[in-house]
């Protein structure tokens, strides 16, 4: 038996997991949930980095107190943010936040010292303005006094390993969203000459290594006396909920994590750098088996949204009972779920209701009909996805696994299997914590390969198929949701 200490940060809340591995089946625990809150100071929007270490602490804590034999502990976080270390390895000042207005209108500035498609074509990551390296050279045109006497650079998991266990060290799954790392697995000297960036670029390590052990200073800040292993667990978490997809071996598949947003990825043999790639929206990321493309697109946000407006102490609404409506209306308008009006609109209801006219679509009779509407147009966006992947790849999926918490909408699901017209198969809802916990048994040895994690998933829960249905008549939606698009 094996317990893995899983400490999964999004970028509203954390926790930490005890993954348990035993006679080839794995179940978790969730012993300690904490905010991560964004605290603005002096204009700037900073991560509570302290705060977030002493939960971290608080996770390893309870493990002590609990007698919980740790076999490791492996950290994920959301991509992009980092802290920079003196030559003291002292941290220079709170990471700050990708939402920070700091990277707007950068790329005027970045461009005059490299070219964004160069840029991609180095580094396989789309550069978006919050991506890393634009997030330094903001610092770098606004005069920051840190960034000169940087000597460590580290993205957010990296830097929790390294107030762990005092190792400075890079996991490329998460270097990867820096748009730093080169397609072959390296800093590029290209991009940090050409930005004129200090040398504090720590060396990279793959995904799945042991970074070090927990350090005495952490031993007697927790209680927890024992030399730890942490690793290097796919520190960007949609890398890491890849090792968990319990996709079967030897077919061709792509998957979706679902939730707040919708991510879907192919895995690939090497990253696609076409400028097809960027018009299309999409990216390269980096997980423990090499490479796949992905796309970030929105999500069950526009349910959320309407809840929030709905939701009222007079009339409670929960999401099981929005979509027990919308089951029971059966149908709804086709609304173009990637329209920029749906990003952060003050009223979602009417912005989605102001699409519907706009389409040219008949306005739902009621709450139901607009619940359907959005899930199926979501289910018919989720279909342009995997058709733009099958033009990056040239192969099709097979299958599309749905992963996260979205997967619990049984509706959803059975609309993505028909708007995409391919089984869609579900079952693993915490993959990000538990393909946490995969990389931390692949580290250690007590996994041998991702196919052998991938057939723990499999043995440990329930995969439930979804198989499209009336094809006929979903082609014809289809056809109205293209149309919806093109204007």
């Amino acid at each position: 038996m094996h317990h893995f200490l899983a400490l999964d940060l999004g970028a509203e809340s954390g926790r930490g997991m005890i993954v348990t591995l035993d006679g080839g089946t794995m179940t978790e625990e969730e012993i300690h949930r904490f905010p991560n809150r964004t605290v603005p100071m002096a204009g700037t929007l900073h991560w509570d980095f302290p705060g977030l270490m002493a939960e971290i602490h608080e996770a390893i804590r309870i493990c002590a107190h609990r007698g919980i034999e740790l076999t490791s502990i492996g950290v994920d976080t959301w991509g992009v943010d980092f802290g920079l270390l003196g030559a003291d390895g002292k941290l220079l000042g709170n990471p700050v936040c990708y939402r920070d207005t700091r990277t707007v209108g950068i790329h005027a500035y970045a461009d005059a010292k490299l070219d964004r498609r160069e840029i991609f074509k180095l580094t396989a990551y789309e550069p978006w303005p919050i991506a890393s390296l634009f997030q330094l050279l903001a610092m770098q045109r606004d005069g920051s006094p840190i960034l000169p006497v940087a000597q460590g650079f580290l993205n957010m998991p990296d830097l929790i390993n390294y107030f762990l266990t005092g190792e400075q060290r890079s996991d490329k799954a998460i270097a990867n969203t820096t748009n730093v790392m080169d397609i072959d697995g390296h800093w590029s000297r290209r991009i940090i000459n050409a930005c004129g960036l200090p040398d504090m670029f720590v060396d990279l390590v793959e995904p799945a290594t042991v970074m070090g052990t927990l350090s005495k200073e952490v031993q007697d800040e927790t209680g927890l006396f024992v030399d730890v292993p942490v690793v290097a667990a796919c520190g960007h978490d949609t890398s890491a909920a890849m090792v968990a997809v319990p996709a079967q071996p030897d077919t061709r598949w792509a998957f979706l994590s679902c939730g707040t947003w919708s991510i879907p990825g192919m895995l690939i043999d090497s990253p696609i750098t076409t400028d097809r790639v960027l018009e299309l929206s999409f990216t390269n990321e980096y997980t423990v088996e090499g490479w796949y493309v992905a796309q970030n697109i929105i999500g069950l946000w526009l349910v959320q949204q309407l809840r929030r407006k709905w939701n009222t102490p007079e009339a409670p609404l929960d999401y099981a009972q929005m979509t027990a409506k919308a089951a029971e209306a059966g149908q709804g308008p086709i609304i173009n779920a990637a329209d920029d009006s749906l990003m952060a609109p003050a009223d979602m209801e009417a912005a989605l209701l102001a699409l519907v006219k706009q389409g040219g679509q008949v306005e739902p009779a009621g709450r139901g009909e607009l619940v359907y509407g959005v899930l199926q147009s979501l289910a018919l966006q989720y279909n342009v996805a995997i058709n733009a992947m099958e033009e990056l790849t040239g192969e099709r999926p097979e299958a599309l696994y749905m992963v996260g918490g979205g997967t619990r909408n049984t509706l959803l699901c059975q609309l993505t299997a028909d708007a995409c017209g391919m089984p869609v198969q579900t079952g693993v809802e915490e993959c990000t914590s538990l393909g946490n916990a995969c990389c931390q048994a692949l580290a250690t040895g007590v996994l041998r390969s991702v196919e052998e994690a991938r057939e723990v998933m499999r043995n440990s829960y329930d995969v439930r198929s979804f198989e499209p249905k009336d094809q006929d008549a979903w082609a014809k939606r289809r056809e109205t949701y293209a149309g919806l698009q093109q204007g």
